[in-house]
């Protein structure tokens, strides 16, 4: 589920900086996470935002090879971005919060044998 938030963020952030087909896409989002993302994802997740009319995605004719679909971002998804980036903020601020709460105790004066 988390994971799931954090690449349709991504993906929203990504179109609204340009258009995309599936492929180049998930190698864009696997670059800025810095780990591999199961392309099923992605797809699932283009799909889905089709739907709710977040994007919109286009056939066009490849040069070699089948058609591609290109996907864009609609006004709709940049608004749901803005909201998701407010989200995502408050998500920071509470975890900072916490760290520094976790870190204001010397963890290593406890041991294995307090439990």
């Amino acid at each position: 589920m988390v994971l799931r938030r954090i690449v349709g963020f991504l993906i929203l952030d990504i179109l609204l900086r340009g258009d995309y087909h599936g492929y180049d896409l998930w190698k864009k989002l696997e670059e800025i996470l810095g780990t591999k993302i199961p392309h099923p994802i992605v797809y699932k997740i283009l799909k889905e935002f089709e739907e709710m009319g977040l994007v919109v995605g286009r056939w066009v004719s490849a040069k070699s090879g089948p058609a591609r679909k290109i996907y864009s971002i609609t006004i709709d998804g940049v608004m749901i971005l803005k909201h998701n980036l407010e989200l995502f903020r408050k998500i920071r601020d509470l975890l900072s919060t916490i760290i520094e709460h976790v870190e204001s105790v010397d963890l290593s004066s406890f041991s294995k044998s307090r439990s």
